[in-house]
């Protein structure tokens, strides 16, 4: 995770209601957004789980751009980005995990405009060694909260699967990896004659010794020191209108024996004051939308959002 960064935006006056302004998010391959009533907006390449609250807000028609709640747009010359049109309502974090990064946004009202504030959120590290047990029970959920599992990548975790394997699994795969590495060093040696190759043929019992082992592994022999999961699995309980963020990354060292990294992520609020006197606030650009990036698109759609952002800055 990566020291904390803070962009401010000046949100014009058309992108302004009377609690919320408009906003679009962009990301490149998984995104999910949450604020504390759950999630509003998940899209992940290649999945077919989609969320947007977006769709259900009638608030949304006061804006424009409301008529394409998605598009594709490029940054710089070859990046593909996708935008999604969100709501923010004012004085209301709103944490959003995309494609690596977890970031906080957090809009405040300026007269008729509006401050928004996006910053990547700073972390507090430190590290615990668990049983298996204590392991599923720092992540199970509490009777009083709301609780969201989403890896650091932006995707979320099926509700359908565990969390983390089982030890059988991690032994299992422990297992196959040791049939893989015997294996490959079979393959090597019958095509390679040099030192390595040499050794192998020379001492033919070193690879059937190990092979004949995988059976009868120890699991406390060593630190084998595994990461389980596909990356920081981030956990996000809601209770009482209060967010709170952990991430966790989790090792098998030897049987019954996590190393578990854990970082408290804090939630930060902010005030029209700090806002306004931050030493850079960029003015939000009008979208760009092309259309042979965005074939669901058409001219007259774009031409009728252009006409009402001129309507509203009368």
């Amino acid at each position: 995770m990566k020291k904390a960064t803070e962009i401010i935006q000046k949100i014009e006056s058309h992108y302004v209601g009377d609690d919320c302004i408009q906003i679009m998010i962009p990301y490149e391959k998984a995104i999910t957004i949450l604020d504390q009533d759950g999630i509003l907006f998940h899209n992940k390449t290649g999945s077919n789980l989609h969320i947007n609250k977006y769709l259900e807000d009638e608030r949304r028609k006061q804006f424009p751009y409301s008529n394409i709640p998605t598009h594709y747009s490029k940054i710089g010359l070859f990046k593909k980005m996708i935008f999604a049109n969100q709501l923010f309502e004012f004085e209301k974090p709103y944490i959003r995990i995309c494609d690596g990064f977890i970031s906080e946004s957090f809009v405040v009202k300026d007269n008729n405009q509006a401050l928004l504030i996006n910053s990547i959120m700073q972390n507090d590290k430190y590290t615990k060694h668990m049983t298996y047990e204590e392991l599923l029970k720092f992540v199970d959920k509490n009777d009083d909260e709301q609780i969201y599992y989403v890896y650091l990548s932006g995707g979320l975790h099926p509700d359908n699967c565990a969390l983390y394997p089982t030890e059988e699994k991690i032994y299992n795969h422990i297992k196959r990896q040791f049939e893989k590495n015997v294996k490959d060093f079979r393959e090597y040696q019958q095509v390679h004659t040099d030192v390595v190759g040499q050794y192998l043929s020379q001492n033919p019992w070193f690879l059937n010794y190990i092979e004949q082992s995988i059976n009868n592994l120890d699991l406390s022999l060593i630190d084998f020191n595994v990461g389980i999961g596909d990356s920081t699995l981030l956990i996000l309980r809601i209770n009482n209108d209060n967010i709170k963020i952990q991430g966790v990354d989790a090792r098998f060292v030897r049987k019954d024996d996590f190393k578990v990294d854990i970082y408290d992520i804090p939630v930060n609020k902010y005030t029209l004051e700090q806002l306004k006197f931050m030493p850079k606030i960029n003015i939000t650009k009008e979208p760009r939308i092309p259309l042979r990036l965005n074939p669901g698109v058409t001219k007259h759609d774009i031409q009728e959002a252009k006409q009402m952002v001129k309507t509203l800055r009368k």
